[in-house]
């Protein structure tokens, strides 16, 4: 893999950069400024800049370009739909085929689909659904989850992500994700008996007016730094939702469609949601999300009253295009089976770190969804962000783009990549752990 040149942007790339910052508002990805890139093209697992440096991605956009970048039957599929049609809230036979071929990966109760955007319009919608459905008002959510940046979205998060951005609707209660790293009990899997279950259960019952319409949760969570819960979890969080007769709403917008080894990460369970929510690799880069449930629920609610539901990009052609391309890519491909496979091999470089490096606190990996905590050794107290920028710096520097700029390391590699460019990713992030462990005793710490 050719380093990246340590040598100025080109003035072309200094060019686009600085036209972009000057009519850009604040508040973009933080990615984009520490990384300093700009993108020329990019095929599967790689990515070309405008100076001729090539990089392993392990960010895809978060998570958005499982099949790869510039897949040949994705660019013919998109192609073909350009010059039909691109707009529209008519019947396609393009969005049919979609909701035919999705539904085959789908139980019983998850058959009928509505389309949106973004993940954010998505969870939105969900919300609306179970409030219909229900007939009731409050939702229970997880400390660290993360579920957008709509406003409603937001009053779904417990954590520093709501400050000075209200005010927030109301009617939503938070309780602890099952992040046994960090248990804010002190307590150790299985001894613990989901005591963080128990936790919730009690909210529910002392701080809520018990009209519980709905419990939202990611199965893995992905911005708190892909946070694998323990077996069994997600079965005593159905239990819990039945216990209350609430519908249990699964986010799914960074786990869905294969990322974890599975087409949906309810399967490692055989836990079934009421409402699945999807997105980003949905449509692999084109804005795609869907929620997906029981028509029944909501017969005869506003929710089903006509253009209730509705957005004006929803399902439109060219993202439906996208979405069943994905798909088709994934199924052909055994794109999931890969994402297993790849996932042990990621496990068996893995597996010693926390171990062997001591800035290296925890670690989760479920198929080709990575996490990594870099802590000061022999606390869990996370590294600061001043280290962790040199830490992107140091990766970018070696050809390695990753979401390495915080404490939490979150690792998104296409289900496409191959071994060697795998391994090559990982041992450079190995390679930079154990430079890091080395200084890390020069930089002042105070418990």
């Amino acid at each position: 893999m050719k380093s990246r040149s340590n040598q100025a942007p080109s003035p072309t790339t200094q060019e686009i950069i600085s036209k972009f910052s000057k009519y850009s508002l604040p508040g973009g990805p933080i990615i984009t400024e520490y990384a300093n890139i700009v993108v020329d093209h990019a095929e599967n697992a790689h990515i070309w800049d405008t100076d001729g440096n090539r990089y392993i991605d392990f960010f895809t956009g978060v998570g958005v370009c499982n099949i790869g970048h510039s897949h040949p039957k994705f660019q013919e599929c998109m192609t073909k739909q350009l010059v039909r049609c691109t707009v529209g809230s008519f019947y396609t036979d393009v969005r049919a085929q979609l909701h035919e071929s999705l539904a085959e990966f789908l139980p019983s109760n998850l058959q009928q689909m509505h389309m949106f955007s973004t993940g954010s319009e998505a969870v939105e919608a969900a919300i609306r659904f179970a409030r219909a459905a229900s007939g009731r008002e409050e939702v229970i959510s997880f400390w660290g989850g993360f579920h957008g940046k709509t406003q409603g979205a937001i009053s779904l998060h417990a954590g520093p992500r709501k400050k000075d951005v209200g005010p927030l609707p109301t009617g939503t209660h938070h309780v602890p994700y099952a992040y046994c790293f960090r248990c804010p009990l002190k307590l150790g899997f299985p001894g613990c008996q989901y005591a963080c279950v128990e936790i919730a259960r009690n909210t529910i019952k002392e701080s809520t007016t018990g009209n519980i319409a709905a419990i939202i949760i990611e199965p893995v969570q992905g911005t708190n730094g892909n946070i694998v819960p323990p077996p069994g979890y997600l079965k005593e969080i159905r239990k819990l939702a039945d216990d209350f007769g609430a519908l249990l709403i699964f986010d799914e917008v960074i786990t869905g469609f294969g990322r974890t080894g599975r087409f949906f990460a309810y399967e490692h369970e055989n836990v079934v949601p009421d409402i699945l929510v999807l997105g980003k690799a949905m449509g692999s880069g084109v804005p795609t999300s869907a929620i997906i449930s029981d028509a029944t629920l909501v017969e005869n609610t506003p929710f089903s009253a006509p253009s209730a539901a509705s957005s004006t990009f929803s399902g439109n052609p060219l993202a439906s295009a996208a979405a069943l391309a994905t798909v088709e890519i994934i199924r052909d491909e055994h794109l999931v089976e890969r994402s297993r496979e790849l996932g042990k091999l990621a496990e068996s470089i893995i597996e010693s770190w926390s171990r062997d490096l001591p800035v290296v606190g925890n670690t989760g990996i479920l198929g080709l969804m990575i996490g990594l905590e870099l802590i000061f050794p022999g606390t869990n107290r996370p590294l600061p962000v001043e280290l962790t920028y040199q830490f992107f710096s140091s990766l970018l520097s070696r050809g390695i783009i990753a979401m390495a700029y915080g404490s939490r390391i979150r690792l998104y590699p296409p289900l496409s990549i191959n071994d060697s460019d795998l391994q090559e990713g990982l041992l450079a992030i190995q390679s930079e752990l154990q430079i890091l462990s080395k200084v890390i005793g020069d930089y002042p710490f105070e418990d």
